[in-house]
């Protein structure tokens, strides 16, 4: 605010928030206030009334409140009514919340998940056919440094392998993920 924008209404506003003493207005507004004092001998007459009544003010004595007036005062006040749920409104919830939690089991058991999604024959078909047995994979004991390929076979006389379907299989199609580096 410039020192011309203060106006006699706002100056107004001014003493009746504040006072006439210049230390109580805010720091915005003191001194645009304080030159339309300079200018207006109307805004001199109203700061005038109200010194005047605020050294009428000064002068009062507070009085004590009586020791009863809390008491009295909260006594008058209105009080907010608390009304009891009647019994069959009670009752009417406890038969909706029950009949809630029954539908929910009952949808719950009655849920059937959605069928698992099995392959096509085709994308069967490109996995491949394991060759190795099992326990041969697991005791690969035989594998060396050196070698680039590990041999794997069927030494139990018990199970019958054919050996000989294990030399027509490309090594990387036919061995696990693993053993494909050794390739």
């Amino acid at each position: 605010m410039t020192r011309d924008d203060m106006t006699l209404e706002r100056f107004a506003v001014l003493l009746d928030a504040y006072g006439a003493d210049p230390v109580r207005w805010p720091d915005a507004e003191r001194d645009p206030a304080r030159a339309l004092l300079d200018r207006s001998a109307e805004a001199r007459a109203r700061r005038d009334a109200t010194a005047a009544l605020d050294a009428l003010l000064d002068r009062a004595t507070t009085a004590q409140p009586s020791p009863g007036l809390a008491e009295r005062i909260l006594a008058e006040a209105p009080r907010a009514r608390v009304v009891p749920l009647r019994r069959s409104v009670r009752g009417r919830i406890a038969a909706v919340v029950g009949l809630a939690a029954a539908a929910s089991l009952a949808l719950w058991l009655v849920h059937r998940p959605a069928p698992r999604p099995t392959l096509e024959q085709a994308a069967l078909g490109q996995l491949g056919e394991y060759q190795t047995p099992t326990d041969s994979l697991l005791s690969a004991t035989e594998l060396d440094a050196d070698d680039t390929m590990p041999e794997f076979g069927c030494d139990d006389p018990e199970v019958d392998c054919d050996d000989s379907d294990l030399a027509q299989v490309r090594p990387t199609a036919a061995l696990p993920f693993m053993y494909r580096g050794f390739a």
